[in-house]
């Protein structure tokens, strides 16, 4: 019964989604922080848009200097707090070193601020923080979105 149920929850979120290749949004970052210094590549497109903000799920492969490969996905509700300037929670799993047995848990806020304005080029700064399984995860990032 559980199985049906998550079946058809699945389903009926997709059928709700607004997704296409075309609101696929990916950017690649420089990230730094508790994971060590490295790139981030990202993609999210939007799900649904409730009265205010948006919700969107978001798929992060980081690769850092030391030889370590990290990912996550979650579903993130970002909130337009000033003009270029949007702050969200996600919850979702992450999967450090895409080993499958060592997924956990995944809560993030983030923020980030929209330099398209101010450079003429679609550059962006953010950071995040958040706890994957019983660790911390912070960083801030410089990025292009594509």
């Amino acid at each position: 019964m559980r199985r049906i149920l998550g079946v058809l929850a699945a389903l009926f979120g997709l059928g709700l989604a607004q997704f296409s290749v075309e609101n696929l949004k990916p950017s690649l970052a420089a990230v730094g922080g508790t994971q060590g210094f490295g790139l981030e590549a990202s993609w999210h497109c939007q799900l649904f848009q409730p009265p205010v903000g948006e919700v969107r799920p978001v798929l992060d492969i980081a690769y850092n200097v030391n030889g370590n490969w990290n990912g996550a996905f979650l579903f993130r509700y970002l909130y337009p707090l000033a003009e270029s300037l949007q702050a969200g929670v996600g919850m979702g799993v992450a999967v450090p070193g895409f080993q499958f047995g060592n997924t956990s848990l995944y809560f993030r806020a983030d923020a980030e601020y929209d330099l398209k304005t101010t450079l003429g080029a679609p550059f962006f700064l953010g950071g995040d923080l958040g706890l994957a399984g019983n660790k911390l995860a912070a960083q801030l990032k410089v990025g292009y979105r594509f």
